[in-house]
C-alpha cells in the first residue's frame, strides 16, 4: 500500500515523496504487519483555517474522515487530501509544511503518532 509521505532532507527542506507499507495475504484480503502507536487524536478543522509552516510534533500517520485540506512543503509544491486519503508526516525536523483547509464542509482528521517508520519501505 502506498501512501504519500512529507519527508524533510539534510538541510531542514520538506519534499513529498511516496512509500510502501508492505502486505501480505490472499486476493480477497491484505494486510500490513502491525505497526506500534504512540498515541492518536482527532480533529475538525473549519474550511479557511490554515496553519503556517510548522513541523509534525512526532511521526505522525493521517487519515482524513471529512472534507478536505492542501499540504505544501518547503519548495512550493502542493498535494490535495480528502476523504479517504492516508498521508504520513516525517519531517519532525527543519522548515515543515503549511496546512489550508479548504472546500465546503469541516475536516476531520485522525492524527496517529507512531514511534519509528516501522516497515515502511
Amino acid at each position: 500500500m502506498k501512501f504519500v509521505c512529507v519527508d524533510v532532507d539534510a538541510h531542514g527542506h520538506s519534499f513529498f515523496k511516496e512509500v510502501d507499507l508492505p502486505q501480505t495475504g490472499s486476493p480477497q484480503r491484505i494486510s500490513s504487519k502491525n505497526q506500534n502507536v504512540l498515541y492518536w487524536k482527532m480533529s475538525l478543522s473549519k474550511p479557511g483555517h490554515f496553519i503556517d509552516f510548522t513541523k509534525a510534533p512526532d511521526l505522525m500517520i493521517l487519515a482524513v474522515f471529512s472534507g478536505q485540506m492542501n499540504i505544501t512543503v518547503s519548495n512550493g509544491e502542493t498535494r490535495h487530501f480528502a476523504r479517504g486519503d492516508l498521508v504520513t508526516l516525517w519531517d519532525t525536523t527543519g522548515q515543515g509544511h503549511i496546512t489550508r483547509f479548504t472546500g465546503d464542509e469541516d475536516c476531520q482528521v485522525l492524527y496517529i503518532a507512531v514511534p519509528d517508520k516501522g516497515t515502511f519501505v
